[in-house]
């Protein structure tokens, strides 16, 4: 264990996606763990500042809770980022002043590292380190959700040019900010989202699943529009539903005549609980909508992570770039958006199941996160 000092800030739910988290909890003497949640998901849970010694959580620290009516939800988006930033200097302000300066400051959004960068000119912290997981194109159809977008990229810019050291999860994102930022020189590297693989593939359950924040771009439709016919395609088998968001109470709502046979966890913090329950899926699904605005075209799919880390068959789109790794290595099957392409892909994962879990948990294994972010802080 490094004996150094590190600022972590993320959003639930993607705190500990690829296991970043346990990293810098296994690899940092001192984490503090800033955690926000600007979508506000129905979860009843509030942001917090956990504090990580020597592997072990020693205390927490409310944050602010800023509930809202959905209405008000992008008005308030400003204040939300007023809180956010206050909260984290006064925080980052406070330790310090008990341990010192922090060693290194990490985030992936682009606004609190824009945050990073003025606590590291007020001595906060020694250096900041943005590594960047997402690039949102500006011809969204809503023009609250264009400007919102719009006003990112301004942080975004900022964030490149001034950040000591900038990650990216893939080829694309790099590729997506060489028009956006003229200074990047050559500080910029790439590091996907990490993977756990398990040592063996577990015994399957007539289950297919998703996991991850539920909104429309997910593309989650494609199979509540249908549940009638899938359950007459699969009358074998039932859905698991892990996370939340913007639209889970609509698919509730779809699903209520099939209460019995789908299960919704909602938000799960736990990654070893979530793999509890993902090994024992036999198919899951990731089927992300094709559209020009998507920002799931340049991220790196983390739900898909997971899935192969349990040695769970995907089936997917082709909108993230990993698709192509996963038909490649057959490890999943890569679709249309289309119903029948959809219950055709899982019946064709059912029957050869344990031929795509074994390539899963093969692919996976190249990720494994304990491996591949080492070149993360240094």
């Amino acid at each position: 264990m490094s004996d150094k000092s590190v600022i972590y800030v993320n959003f639930s739910p993607y705190d500990n996606t690829g296991r970043t988290l346990d990293f810098l909890i296994e690899n940092y003497s001192f984490v503090a763990h800033f955690s926000f949640d600007h979508l506000r998901l129905k979860n009843d849970r509030r942001a917090h500042l956990s504090i990580y010694v020597k592997g072990k959580c020693v205390g927490q620290q409310n944050l602010s809770w800023l509930k809202t009516h959905p209405i008000l939800l992008f008005p308030s988006l400003p204040i939300v980022a007023i809180a956010m930033f206050v909260e984290t200097f006064w925080y980052s302000y406070l330790i310090s002043k008990q341990i010192g300066k922090f060693d290194t400051y990490l985030t992936v959004n682009a606004f609190p590292a824009v945050t990073g960068i003025i606590l590291k000119k007020l001595g906060i912290v020694k250096r900041t380190v943005f590594w960047v997981w997402d690039y949102f194109p500006t011809n969204f159809p809503d023009w609250r959700m264009k400007l919102i977008r719009i006003v990112y990229l301004y942080f975004d810019k900022a964030a490149l040019e001034f950040s000591d050291k900038v990650v990216y999860l893939n080829n694309f994102l790099r590729k997506s900010r060489r028009v956006k930022a003229s200074s990047l020189g050559n500080k910029n590297s790439i590091i996907p989202i990490g993977t756990d693989p398990r040592s063996f593939v577990s015994e399957k359950r007539n289950i297919v699943g998703h996991m991850g924040l539920i909104k429309e771009s997910q593309g989650l439709a494609i199979l509540f529009d249908n549940l009638e016919e899938f359950f007459k395609k699969f009358p074998d088998y039932t859905i698991e539903i892990i996370g939340t968001g913007p639209e889970v109470e609509k698919y509730i709502r779809q699903s209520k005549k099939y209460y019995d046979r789908i299960k919704f966890y909602g938000f799960m913090e736990q990654a070893d609980t979530i793999d509890a329950l993902i090994c024992k899926w036999k198919v899951g699904l990731a089927t992300y909508i094709p559209t020009t605005w998507s920002e799931h075209y340049w991220g790196d799919p983390s739900k898909i992570k997971a899935y192969i880390a349990n040695g769970v068959p995907v089936v997917t789109t082709s909108v993230p770039e990993f698709s192509h790794q996963l038909k490649i290595n057959h490890a999943g099957l890569v679709i249309p958006y289309d119903k029948n392409a959809l219950f055709s892909a899982i019946n064709t994962v059912i029957k050869r199941n344990e031929e795509f879990s074994k390539n899963a948990i093969r692919l996976s294994k190249e990720y494994y996160y304990k491996k591949i972010y080492k070149q993360l802080l240094k």
